[in-house]
Formats: structure tokens, C-alpha cells, sequence
């Protein structure tokens, strides 16, 4: 069986499986490692319903791999288990224009690296075209190119599960989805708080994040709605947890503390440019508040504009109504001179403490 199938949210892809959908042939395609497992892991569990993990006969190609081994895989009927399963992660095979790139790098051919690439990659999608009932083809990959013919025919004829990553403004159901299944609620006070940690984070990072809820639903138990208090107690191993105290600090001018959070992220060796870089990008925010109020935007039009949550917009014109637009561009200036100086050899977190003492005077 094959359902066909173009783009599929993983979500979508969980529920077929979980109705009993086992397809032939699935690529998983995304930058997204938690739905990258998610779907990969859903698959297997329906497929292999009562073998543990380290017990399932699966077949792996990660890399050069055997076409002919692979043909044959493919099409020789598995009388012990009943069922073949191979998975794909060889990037030469999945991204068949990287490796024509590289063999004309050593042949010196561009024609004939071409030739090589495409024949493989052809003999690849015939086999993908014919996979019997009894197997199950599964390919995996960060990205795969939109434009090759290849990437178009997985595209229609084959079971694709778009694990692209979550942009920010959907984390807030995305969480819901999390608590929910864990017999918990986060509260508009502790998703606003997950979402002032990540403000400056273009794209969650969801695996990480869904730990962080497991823990909070271990600790509170049987109480079944989750506080802000919980995340700030519980989310110790978020990275940009520092970060956002040490800007929350800044921005609120309290000088002492972030001298203070800035020492302690010297002891623990953070790296400068990132540190300079996350604080660049909140300075940045509250800047670009600060012109759209004085364009005449509404927060809601800022919002709307900018891609941002509402509630951010906010937290950015109540931090922005300490700061002047020219401190905040001669701040942004400073930092973007400190990182570009670091890797000259100049001044580090000695001159970082500078910048902020006059952010903040």
C-alpha cells in the first residue's frame, strides 16, 4: 500500500499511522530533529507492535550504498519477520546533486560526474516506484533539493512528511499540544514566560523544550496546571535561560545584576560573540518598537509587521520606554565593534561590561 501524498505535516503522518496506514515508502525530510524522530519512531513502533527497539531487524544505509544489495533487499519476501524494513540516510543518494558536485570536484568531468550521479539516482527512483507490500522504505534527511526531478517524484508518488522547523509565533499551541498529552495545562503566564526565554530564537528548539514540559508535569504531579513559576523553576537547561536573565537585566537597568549574570557567564565560558549577538538581536527589537511607535504604528500593526507575538511587542515598549532610539543604536553599534574586534585579538568581556554600564546609566 502507498498512499500518495505531498508535504504532510508530521502530526497529520502520526495520525495515519496510528490508524493503521503503513505505507511503502515514507521520506521524512526536515531541519527539525524532534519531528524527524517523532515520525520516524511512530512508523517503526506500528510496524514492529510488541519487538522492543533493540530487537527490530532493520536494515541501514548511511552511506555508498549497494544498489544492487539494496534491489534485492527490496524485493526478496522476509520469511522469518514478515516484513523488510530499510532506512536511508545517505546523503549522496537523497541529495543526488551534492554528490555529482563532488565527483566533478575529483574527476575533473563534469559531463560524466553528471552522468554517474543521475544514473544512480535514476535506477533509486525505479526501485522506489515498485516496493512491494511487504517492505517498508524509509528515507531520512535534513533537506532535499525541491528543484531536482528526484526530490518532485518523492513529492508525488511516495508518503513525504515536511519536517520543517516550528516558526515562534505557533509555539503556543505547539505547548498546549505538549501539556495536553501529558494530562497538564501551561498556563498564558507560563507560555508567555517560555516564549520571553526564546524571544531572540527564530525557530524553538522543540526537543529540548518537550523535556523541559515532561519535567514540569513529573514535578507538579497531580496538579494539573502548570505556572510560569514551574517553568522558571524547572527550565535550568534551556541555553538561552542566561541569556534572557542577563537582558532582562539590561533592560531593566539594573546595573549591578547584569554586571553580575555577566560574571557568571565568564566563569562558565560562554562564548562573547554569542552572548554580544543575543543581546544585538533583543537591543534590535526594542529598537524597531521604538520606530514603528514614532512611525505612528499601533502595537498591533508593529505585531503584524514584524511576525512577532502581541505580547512580546509589549514587553519590548515597556522595556523600550527606558531607553533613548540614539542609546540604543550606539549600544548596537558597540557590540557589533566588540565582536568584530574579538576576533582581531581585542578587548572581550572587560569591554562587554562598558557597554553595559553606559546601556544602562
Amino acid at each position: 500500500m502507498k498512499p500518495k501524498s505531498s508535504g504532510l505535516a508530521p502530526d497529520t503522518f502520526i495520525k495515519q499511522i496510528e490508524n493503521g496506514q503503513i505505507p511503502t515508502v515514507v521520506c521524512i525530510v526536515g531541519e527539525e530533529p524532534y519531528y524527524r524522530d517523532l515520525a520516524r519512531r511512530t512508523l517503526l513502533d506500528a510496524i514492529f507492535t510488541d519487538t522492543p527497539p533493540d530487537s527490530r531487524d532493520i536494515t541501514v544505509f548511511e552511506e555508498k550504498t549497494d544498489m544492487k544489495k539494496l534491489d534485492t533487499l527490496i524485493n526478496t519476501y522476509p520469511f522469518f519477520s514478515g516484513r523488510t524494513v530499510i532506512l536511508i540516510t545517505d546523503k549522496e543518494l537523497l541529495n543526488p546533486k551534492a554528490e555529482a558536485e563532488g565527483k566533478k570536484a575529483k574527476s575533473g568531468g563534469k559531463g560524466k560526474a553528471r552522468e554517474v550521479s543521475l544514473s544512480k539516482q535514476e535506477q533509486f527512483q525505479k526501485m522506489l516506484g515498485d516496493v512491494p507490500d511487504f517492505c517498508t522504505v524509509i528515507l531520512q534527511t535534513e533537506k532535499m533539493d525541491g528543484r531536482q526531478k528526484f526530490t518532485k517524484f518523492l513529492q508525488k508518488e511516495t508518503v513525504f512528511v515536511d519536517c520543517s522547523p516550528v516558526d515562534s509565533r505557533y509555539l503556543p499551541a505547539w505547548l498546549a499540544r505538549q501539556a495536553e498529552q501529558r494530562g497538564g495545562r501551561l498556563d498564558r503566564g507560563a507560555v508567555q514566560r517560555i516564549q520571553e526565554y526564546l524571544a531572540t530564537v527564530d525557530n524553538p528548539p522543540l526537543q529540548l523544550l518537550a523535556t523541559e514540559v515532561e519535567k514540569i508535569a513529573v514535578y507538579a504531579g497531580e496538579r494539573k496546571n502548570w505556572t510560569a513559576a514551574d517553568v522558571d523553576m524547572l527550565f535550568s537547561s534551556v541555553p538561552e535561560i542566561g541569556v534572557f536573565a542577563l537582558n532582562n537585566a539590561i533592560t531593566s537597568k539594573n546595573t549591578v545584576l547584569a554586571l553580575q549574570m555577566l560574571a557568571e557567564e565568564q566563569k562558565k565560558n560562554t562564548y562573547l560573540p554569542l552572548l554580544a549577538a543575543k543581546l544585538v538581536t533583543h537591543l534590535r527589537s526594542i529598537l524597531m518598537v521604538k520606530e514603528g511607535e514614532r512611525m505612528g504604528l499601533s502595537a498591533s500593526q508593529i505585531a503584524a509587521e514584524s511576525n512577532k507575538a502581541p505580547f512580546l511587542i509589549t514587553m519590548w515598549q515597556r522595556e523600550g520606554a527606558r531607553f533613548s532610539e540614539a542609546r540604543l543604536r550606539n549600544s548596537i553599534q558597540a557590540l557589533d565593534t566588540l565582536v568584530e574586534e574579538i576576533s582581531l585579538g581585542g578587548r572581550q568581556y572587560d569591554r562587554m561590561e562598558e557597554i553595559i554600564a553606559v546601556l544602562c546609566a
